[in-house]
């Protein structure tokens, strides 16, 4: 993951590996597709990553697991796409039984092969439901990282079965109200709900790593003025508008030679979506940090002090009022 091209590049004779350019496009359009089959399980849908959403309100469901089952293969048959699904009364259960629904496929022996591609939380015996948390290494329950692992681990708690089994209270006194919903949920009380409208988001970015080095500044600001243009179609796409943009370039810290790295920020004001407007500050502050002499490997704009307009408004409004009433005295 993150590895330069570089260091395993000898793997294409010796192992076969296979180079491609990222189609950030079509990933989009196929997780569309995906996410759309998805949503045939039930009424209710969170999109959780490119990858992997939650289905909600399943109550009224009949022959859960059937369909389940059936969803998956639309969604195989329609977009090649092998998926797995895990079905719970909770957010924390369904994610654990969609992982051992994906181990019980790929690594034979790791959980009961009758749970593989789709685990129904339901279906099981308490005997079963025990045998799959004491299976699972607490680190691989949502929620729970390698830090709290560790801190966990200490204290002999080492499987989701013993967080299950931990006083909620104690995992919100020494820990966190974090790690208190994630036993709750273990147990079966749903804590956590769907979002079923995204949050907004706090910052955009487009930034990409070149093929060749650049060193002059015409393609470069061809770049950064392309990054800019892809950055203010999302911010429009989410109805927001930035207050500040950040422009960055930097040589490969993998390659002999003189290291670059620069950033510029600049404020926009007022706070804007314009596509016009944000090319010309990436540019600007581009031109700002710019020096010849470099081989530079990646730059990026990120657009940042996002806000709705009418928040945006309301803001300034405010801030208006203040200085009015500090003159007024």
């Amino acid at each position: 993951m993150g590895q330069p091209h570089f260091e395993i590049r000898h793997l294409e004779q010796s192992a076969g590996l296979v180079c491609l350019s990222a189609n950030f496009e079509l990933y989009g359009d196929i997780s569309d597709r995906m996410m759309t089959l998805a949503a045939g399980l039930g009424p209710l849908q969170e999109i959780y990553s490119i990858d992997e959403s939650y289905v909600g309100d399943l109550e009224g469901v009949r022959d859960l697991t059937q369909r389940a089952w059936a969803v998956r293969s639309r969604i195989h048959r329609w977009t090649s796409i092998p998926t797995c699904v895990g079905l719970a009364p909770t957010k924390t259960l369904a994610k654990l039984c969609n992982h051992v629904a994906k181990d019980a496929e790929r690594k034979p022996g790791s959980y009961p092969k009758e749970f593989a591609q789709v685990c129904n939380w339901a279906e099981m015996s308490a005997a079963a439901r025990q045998d799959i948390l004491q299976r699972t290494a607490a680190a691989e329950v949502w929620g729970i990282g390698r830090r709290i692992a560790a801190q966990l681990a200490e204290q002999g708690i080492l499987t989701a079965w013993d967080v299950a089994r931990m006083p909620p209270g104690k995992a919100r006194r020494e820990w966190s109200v974090v790690l208190e919903r994630t036993v709750l949920e273990l147990q079966g009380m749903s804590c956590i709900s769907l979002e079923q409208a995204p949050p907004p988001k706090k910052q955009i970015a487009s930034t990409r790593s070149f093929g060749q080095a650049i060193t002059d500044l015409p393609p470069l600001i061809e770049a950064v003025s392309e990054f800019a243009t892809r950055a203010a179609e999302k911010l429009r796409a989410g109805g927001q508008r930035a207050g500040a943009l950040q422009v960055f370039a930097h040589t490969s810290p993998f390659r002999p030679g003189p290291r670059f790295y620069r950033s510029a920020t600049i404020q926009l004001q007022p706070a804007s979506s314009d596509t016009k407007v944000l090319v010309g500050a990436a540019v600007a502050g581009l031109r700002s940090i710019y020096e010849p002499g470099y081989q530079l490997a990646k730059a990026g704009v990120m657009l940042l002090d996002l806000a709705a307009p009418g928040r945006s408004s309301r803001r300034w409004i405010s801030q208006c009022r203040a200085q009015c009433a500090t003159r007024a005295r």
